[in-house]
C-alpha cells in the first residue's frame, strides 16, 4: 500500500488518520485535516512522532493556473497587493434525516466555514501568509451551524481580505487580488481555477492565461503526493503540515468569533 486517502466526514478525520499514522501507513486527508485546532495538533504531532508522511488534501494548492497566478504575484506582476476578495456559495437543501446531514448537522462538523469557507481562506493565507487581526460574523441555524459567514483577516499595513462562505445560494466563486499596479483575477470557481486574468485599466484588454485540465483536477494533488511517499518524505515542501497548523489556527479563531461549536469541545 502507497498511501490512504480519507474523504469520510469531517467528524471522523482524525480518528482513521491516527489509525493509519499508527501503523506507519501514509495518509492524504480530506480538508479539514481536523475539526479545530487542537485535533490538528495531534494528528500533526503523531505524524511526526512516527515519521509517516501527512498531508490536508486542498487541492487547489497544486493546480497549475494558480501556482502560477502566484508567480505572478511574487514577481510584482501587479504590484505590492492590498487587498483580496473571495467567495465560495451554493443552494444547501438539509435533507430530512437531518442527523445524516454534514452540511447542517454540527455533530458532523457542518457549516459552511469548514466545508467551503475554508477555500477563500486558505487562498488568503496563500498570498498574504498569517493574518494580525481576524473579524468574523454568520448566521447560524437553531441548531448552531454557521450558514452564511463572512470574515475579514487583517494584515501587516492594514492589508485585508474578504472571505465570504454561504449555504444560502449559489455566488459566483471567484477571486480578486488587488495590487497598486493591476489585479489579478482568478476565474469561477476559484478553487478549481482553470485559468486567471491580469487586469490594468478600462482601456487595457486584460491578459488572459488558461491552463485547461480533464475532470475534476484532484490528479495534480495526487501525484504530488506519490512523488513525496517515493521519495521517503514525511510532509510536503508545497503544503506543509506548518501550513495546515496555521490555516486552522484561523479557523478555529473564526469559529470561537462567529459562537460555533462541535460537540466535545
Amino acid at each position: 500500500m502507497d498511501a490512504v486517502y480519507i474523504a469520510t466526514p469531517h467528524t471522523s478525520h482524525r480518528e482513521l488518520t491516527l489509525l493509519c499514522l499508527e501503523r506507519g501507513i501514509p495518509v492524504l486527508c480530506e480538508k479539514p485535516l481536523g475539526l479545530n485546532l487542537e485535533e490538528v495538533n495531534e494528528m500533526i504531532t503523531a505524524a511526526r512522532s512516527s515519521g509517516t508522511y501527512l498531508m490536508e488534501a486542498l487541492w487547489s494548492r497544486f493546480l497549475p493556473a494558480l501556482l502560477e497566478a502566484k508567480q505572478v504575484i511574487d514577481a510584482g506582476g501587479i504590484g505590492e497587493v492590498q487587498s483580496l476578495r473571495a467567495d465560495f456559495g451554493f443552494l444547501g437543501q438539509p435533507r430530512e434525516d437531518f442527523d445524516r446531514d454534514r452540511l447542517f448537522n454540527p455533530a458532523l462538523g457542518g457549516g459552511a466555514l469548514l466545508d467551503i469557507g475554508i477555500y477563500p481562506i486558505w487562498l488568503a493565507q496563500y498570498i498574504f501568509g498569517a493574518p494580525q487581526a481576524i473579524h468574523a460574523t454568520a448566521r447560524r441555524t437553531a441548531l448552531g451551524a454557521d450558514v452564511d459567514t463572512q470574515v475579514t483577516l487583517e494584515y501587516a499595513g492594514g492589508k485585508l481580505a474578504h472571505c465570504y462562505s454561504t449555504l444560502l445560494g449559489i455566488t459566483k466563486c471567484d477571486a480578486l487580488i488587488l495590487g497598486t499596479e493591476g489585479s489579478l483575477h482568478i476565474h469561477p470557481r476559484f478553487h478549481e481555477a482553470r485559468g486567471y486574468s491580469i487586469l490594468r485599466g478600462k482601456d487595457v484588454p486584460p491578459e488572459n492565461h488558461y491552463h485547461a485540465f480533464e475532470g475534476k483536477g484532484y490528479l495534480y494533488e495526487a501525484q504530488a503526493v506519490m512523488e513525496d511517499v517515493r521519495a521517503g518524505l514525511r510532509e510536503s515542501a508545497r503544503w506543509s503540515l506548518d501550513d495546515s497548523l496555521l490555516l486552522h489556527r484561523t479557523l478555529t479563531e473564526v469559529r470561537h468569533t462567529i459562537g460555533v461549536t462541535y460537540p466535545g469541545e
